[in-house]
């Protein structure tokens, strides 16, 4: 500072040149140039920013607002399409039952709308859900008239209207009704209030300065904040909503002076999804803007000081060359005045900002930067970012800067910096070029806002535009993201995903009675038992009420799923603690599947919202799938389970025995044991329809030891009465072959029964042993050391090759009857029966035919070589009795 004071002193000395005071004023007029022009670039940053962000602000509180007018028309709409298909056709006398359950239906939307009414051909209301039909005619509403001309039977959305009965404004949703001929026989109608819409926008608590209004493609009011109920239903027209209204588009953004209140505010508008509404956001910049004027003031007054501090130092200096001296005193003491003012302003700045030569290196900083490094102004002043601050942060502002000066435009950038105490501070970096006054480019001039406060508001912003209010949940926009999500980790159609639509019985009773706290209440606990029943790869979602809808991933088999809605039916029918009150709720069900029931968000909902209401008029606390088709597979398949599981505790589970032939020598050689279900009811059920079920189930393994145990008694029960011993083959599921301690099991029912290993053979299905051989191949070796014979069934219809075959230690080969119904005038059967026979002859193996049904299928089998054979030739499957009087007959 003294050496340039010295230096301004040397210039004004009688001795020097006239041109030397003409270059110290251009230097001071420089300087002035570039302190305003660093000013002004902050400011126009500054104004930039704080407009952007305001910008997406409105932008996000849309987003909201859309969000909650779209469910609001389709929840409505959803009423009127159950309703219209209660009513279809229309008949007098039952207006009763009609009325009171138009009532009911109302009850689900009583927040949304307040009225559903019916009319008939002639705008004469008929039906009513206040009981009774109001006398007043629509024949003359826009809204009749359409319905009546328009034959689709679509939504149909009236202007806002002061309703006649119940004198207010409200918006009708109505649908045609025809009659069996297709004619129009009426429609059906629900009222929004315009209160609906101006509470939420009330609930959402907005600042000083915003405004949100919500109008029709007719740009007519239908509801504002803060409330203009003078100015419902009138036209609130401007250039660039009409505009976007014509060009059919769904968003545009606009300052104007509003035609409600004359403020001027800053707009953003939005289209309501493919609905003929539009919300209207708006943020006064006199509000949003309160800061940056703020700077801009200080800034201000600031360079004027600067300039007055100059202009009169010019003056001065001009007016009297001989009193240089003492003039270049007085502006000393000012210019030391004016820096300590203007750096004291610079640190008063929250920000830290910084000043760079063409090379890095620091010319200027702030004492926020100074704090933000941990050094002290001197130490950092002439060194790089490197020396002086963290290599995060340091990096980042490097390349920061050196972008600036290679393109020579302002650069943007964010990032994170920790804290000491272990948290985070976000800052928005931003670089400017400075040029000197012959446009040569002289550094680099930055500043980093923080930003932490905007971050973390943009989160919470976020957060409520996905999340449900109350109970914190996800809505229908994070429910539709986290579906785009499943499909785009799986294969398109092939992603199991499912949609659960959850609605509480009998709730309205309980707000209607203890109020909406308790209520409100109620669904928090209700969506804490959902979270604890369900995966965390499940979506629970709130769609407003007391809706719930849950995404289902990787959901398996349908029966699955209906163990899954039973279970929340059954934890939401358990008792509630709320407040001293004990409640009970039912939850009604409605259940779709991606793809076949829908391959959107919107089809999934709306579809399982409809089984929802077939769940809720079936009586509730129950679930439906969507398609009755599937609703009769499983409910006959939950059936069929439980009759199984009742039929295990009882007789109804028997055995049957099938003949083992040597058809050359005409001798029983054994018996395939089969298992049979009398049905009290429904008489005999086939093998091939509940064992499926019995493998689902986890009933298969009972029914094989069952099945096991009883045949190894029957067959020791005739050696006991002295017939000859046969072999007694008995099915080995592959639920049974996958247990560890499968020898021990059989052993034991050997020793039960006391019968001889030898006299016993497991038939395995092919197809039970493609996977894990090698612990296979070490059951079967301790099974066959027991003394068993083991035989592979159904050859030829899986997998199997030489090699199975050359390491599996089996006996025996049946071919399925499936190569022998066609013999002997199918090619492809005889060919493929020849190789079998060859390949267990090679193996040396024995080779067994099933299915053998005529006596030219026995001459065809036996001239190939294969001598075992059983079927409906040698005899059908007989219970005990039978068999006994088979095996004295056929081995004499």
């Amino acid at each position: 500072m003294k050496s340039l004071i010295s230096r301004f002193q040397q210039l004004v000395s009688p001795q020097q040149d006239n041109w030397r005071r003409y270059a110290l004023l251009g230097l001071g007029t420089l300087a002035f140039i570039t302190y305003a022009s660093l000013l002004a670039i902050g400011l126009i940053i500054a104004h930039e920013r704080e407009s952007s962000f305001a910008l997406r602000n409105l932008e996000n509180l849309a987003h909201v607002l859309d969000d909650h007018a779209r469910n609001t028309i389709a929840k409505i709409d959803t009423i009127l399409l159950g309703s219209k298909v209660y009513l279809s056709p229309l008949r007098d006398k039952y207006q009763v039952d009609i009325n009171a359950t138009l009532a009911r239906y109302l009850r689900l939307i009583d927040d949304e709308s307040q009225s559903l009414r019916v009319a008939d051909k002639n705008g004469r209301f008929i039906f009513d859900a206040a009981g009774k039909a109001a006398t007043a005619r629509i024949a003359d509403r826009a809204y009749f008239q359409r319905n009546r001309d328009d034959k689709s039977g679509a939504l149909v959305i009236s202007e806002p209207l002061f309703a006649r009965i119940t004198h207010n404004w409200v918006i009708t949703l109505s649908r045609r009704i025809d009659d069996p001929q297709g004619n129009f026989a009426g429609l059906i109608q629900a009222a929004i209030r315009a209160e609906h819409f101006q509470d939420f926008f009330a609930s959402l608590n907005l600042g000083d300065g915003q405004s949100i209004a919500l109008v029709n493609a007719q740009e007519q009011l239908i509801a504002r904040y803060p409330a203009a109920t003078d100015k419902i239903g009138q036209t609130v027209s401007h250039p660039k909503i009409a505009e976007l209204i014509r060009q059919q588009g769904s968003y545009t953004n606009f300052t104007t002076h509003s035609a409600l209140d004359g403020i001027e505010r800053l707009y953003v508008v939005r289209q309501v999804g493919d609905l003929p509404f539009y919300v209207v956001v708006g943020h006064t910049p006199e509000h949003f803007l309160s800061n940056w004027r703020q700077q801009a003031f200080w800034a201000t007054l600031s360079t004027g000081l600067l300039a007055l501090v100059l202009a009169g130092w010019i003056i001065v200096w001009l007016r009297t060359y001989d009193r240089a001296r003492e003039i270049a005193q007085g502006m000393t003491r000012a210019y030391e005045t004016t820096f300590r003012r203007t750096r004291a302003l610079l640190d008063s700045l929250p920000d830290p900002a910084w000043l760079s030569d063409r090379q890095g290196l620091l010319i200027a900083v702030n004492d926020a930067y100074a704090e933000l490094s941990g050094k002290p102004v001197e130490a950092i002043l002439g060194q790089p970012a490197e020396a002086v601050l963290p290599p995060t942060l340091a990096e980042a502002l490097t390349t920061l800067s050196s972008e600036a000066l290679s393109q020579q435009c302002q650069q943007k950038q964010t990032g994170s910096q920790s804290t000491e105490r272990g948290g985070q501070r976000h800052y928005e970096y931003i670089a400017t070029p400075v040029f000197d006054d012959r446009g040569v480019l002289a550094g680099v001039a930055g500043v980093a806002r923080d930003i932490t406060q905007l971050h973390k508001d943009q989160q919470r912003i976020r957060h409520l535009a996905e999340h449900d209010l109350l109970t914190d949940l996800p809505n229908r926009f994070l429910l539709a993201e986290h579906m785009a999500s499943a499909l785009a980790e799986t294969l398109g159609d092939q992603a199991e995903l499912a949609l659960i639509f959850l609605d509480l019985d009998h709730f309205k009773n309980i707000n209607d009675t203890l109020g909406h706290d308790i209520g409100d209440q109620l669904l928090l606990q209700v969506a804490q038992r959902l979270s604890a029943s369900l995966d965390e790869r499940d979506t629970i979602s709130r769609q407003g009420g007391d809706e719930f809808a849950i995404l289902i991933r990787h959901h398996g088999a349908p029966a699955r799923l209906a163990s899954i809605a039973q279970r929340l039916i059954n934890v939401l029918g358990q008792t509630f603690f709320v407040s001293g009150h004990e409640l009970r709720v039912g939850a009604s069900i409605g259940i779709s599947l991606y793809p076949q029931d829908g391959k959107d968000i919107g089809s999934l909902l709306k579809n399982a919202d409809t089984a929802m209401y077939q769940a809720k008029a079936s009586g509730g606390n129950t679930y439906r799938f969507f398609t009755q088709e599937m609703n009769l597979r499983i409910s006959e398949r939950v059936t069929l389970e439980n009759n199984l599981r009742r039929a295990l505790d009882s007789d109804e589970i028997f055995v049957h025995y099938q003949p083992q032939t040597d058809a050359r020598k005409q001798r029983l050689v054994g018996f395939e044991a089969l298992v049979r279900w009398q049905h009290p009811e429904l008489g005999i059920i086939p093998p091939t329809r509940f064992i499926p079920v019995a493998e689902e189930s986890c009933l298969i393994s009972q029914i094989g030891e069952r099945v096991l145990r009883e045949a190894c008694q029957q067959n020791r029960r005739w050696q006991d009465m002295g017939l000859p011993p046969v072999v007694m083959a008995v099915n080995l599921s592959a639920v049974q072959l996958r247990q560890p301690d499968l020898a021990q099991r059989v052993g034991a029912i050997l020793t039960e029964t006391g019968l001889d290993a030898r006299w016993l053979e497991l038939e395995i299905t092919e197809s039970a042993f493609i996977h894990d051989t090698d612990r296979i191949i070490d059951v079967l070796q301790e099974l066959q050391a027991i003394g068993i014979k083991l035989s592979v069934d159904d050859f030829g219809t899986g997998y199997s090759s030489l090699g199975y075959l050359k390491r599996l230690p089996f006996d025996r080969i049946k071919i399925d009857q499936s190569f022998v119904r066609d013999l002997p005038d199918d090619a492809d059967d005889i060919a493929i029966v020849r190789a079998i026979i060859a390949i267990a002859a090679s193996l040396q193996k024995e080779v067994i035919a099933e299915g053998v049904e005529q006596d030219i299928q026995r001459e065809f089998l036996l001239n190939l070589g294969c001598d075992l054979m059983q079927g409906y030739h040698f005899g059908r499957p007989a219970d005990a009795a039978s068999a006994e009087a088979m095996l004295r007959t056929m081995r004499r």
